[in-house]
């Protein structure tokens, strides 16, 4: 996280209730030889932090049958709501609670008629029901909740109290049910996993892997048809996966055009050394398509899929959001059983890919950083 940021503007977000700039502050602080000034006060605002929150009374990690934390879809892309699951999926780890992902109305993945679009993706996380979280006169935190008004969404999100909510405001909740429903960035949490936790001094992308592999199990109809697209179209080459994001990302990434023309240079270097791969291209650009085909020609396959010309998101455009769902998906899931992989690193379909299998070490690439690896004020400046 680059900042500009002091001491005075830790203690001021501190003193007003913003805990996650708090944190992020400080730790940047710390992380600063030029900064050693501020050091002593950033480890003593940690250390308020911490007794604020109640971390320090102890407190189990065990799987409670009484205690919940529902998640709910953070309403954007379909990985950026998978990395919002997992980071929420971490805080169930840490604080001993049963989770329950539900993706309701303000999914874009759904169907109009679907209650929760997780649902048609992939199993469960755990075996809590609807039920066990919406029992009237159940004490929900933040306080914003209660069992009448669950089933909604985007409720005081993003202004109002209750709002911003992240992971690290739930570590110690004495509520039977807490609800996610704000982004959680996993490395923000990483400092806050307790010494004897498994997860205790793992690498972020480690802990990412874990999460994945016990908890993203696709609905078996989705796999036994990914299972068959891999037999009819991959089984018998070598594969490089390349993804490229093209339509809105530009408008949260400025440099998205110049980034996209670095890819063959780097796709030709890895061909170099590895000339019988063929390219499986991921994208939602039918320009970047028709760029890759005139380029590579017969080495390129796609699936057939929804892809846009202009720079307007595809998930965004009105089209079935289930399909667009499966499409996502699919491509991810095919995209992990291929040898390499190449993608961009400001992207959470590129990144969410690296966590999918364990990739040996020279097969996974990424144009730019991997910005899941990098702390973010954007979501906290309040």
């Amino acid at each position: 996280m680059s900042t500009a940021f002091d001491i005075q503007d830790a203690q001021a977000a501190f003193a007003r209730g913003n805990l996650h700039k708090t944190d992020l502050v400080c730790r940047a602080l710390l992380a600063r030889p030029d900064r050693q000034a501020d050091h002593a006060a950033a480890r003593d605002l940690l250390t308020r932090l911490r007794e604020h929150l109640g971390l320090d009374r102890p407190h189990s990690s065990r799987p409670d049958a009484h205690r919940y934390l529902l998640i709910k879809a953070w309403g954007f892309g379909m990985w950026s709501d998978l990395d919002h699951v997992l980071g929420a999926l971490l805080v169930a780890e840490l604080t001993g609670r049963i989770p329950l992902v539900h993706w309701g109305r303000n999914s874009l993945f759904r169907n109009p008629d679907t209650d929760n679009a997780f649902a048609l993706y992939f199993q469960p996380v755990s075996p809590a029901q609807w039920a066990h979280v919406c029992q009237p006169g159940l004490a929900c935190y933040p306080p914003k909740w209660h069992a009448g008004n669950l089933h909604l969404d985007d409720v005081v999100k993003w202004e109002g109290d209750g709002s911003r909510v992240t992971g690290l405001y739930l570590l110690n909740r004495p509520e039977p049910v807490v609800v996610s429903d704000f982004h959680i960035k996993l490395i923000d949490l990483l400092p806050w996993i307790p010494e004897g936790h498994p997860l205790h001094g793992l690498g972020l992308h480690a802990v990412y892997r874990q999460l994945c592999r016990r908890h993203l199990r696709l609905q078996p109809a989705l796999r036994a048809e990914i299972n068959a697209l891999w037999q009819t179209h991959f089984a018998q080459d070598h594969w490089l996966a390349v993804h490229v994001r093209g339509t809105d990302k530009v408008h949260e990434f400025a440099s998205l055009e110049a980034l996209n023309a670095q890819y063959h240079g780097s796709i030709q270097r890895i061909l170099d050394v590895n000339p019988s791969l063929r390219l499986f291209l991921l994208t939602d650009s039918a320009p970047v398509e028709a760029d890759f085909r005139q380029r590579w020609g017969e080495r390129v396959f796609c699936l057939p899929c929804v892809r846009g010309s202009g720079q307007e998101g595809v998930h965004l455009s009105g089209h079935p959001g289930e399909a667009i769902g499966r499409q996502v998906l699919t491509d991810a899931w095919l995209a992990a059983r291929c040898d390499y992989f190449l993608g961009n690193g400001a992207s959470n379909v590129s990144t969410g890919i690296r966590h999918l299998k364990d990739w040996p070490a020279g097969t996974y690439f990424l144009m730019g950083a991997d910005f899941l690896a990098s702390t973010d004020l954007s979501l906290h400046q309040w």
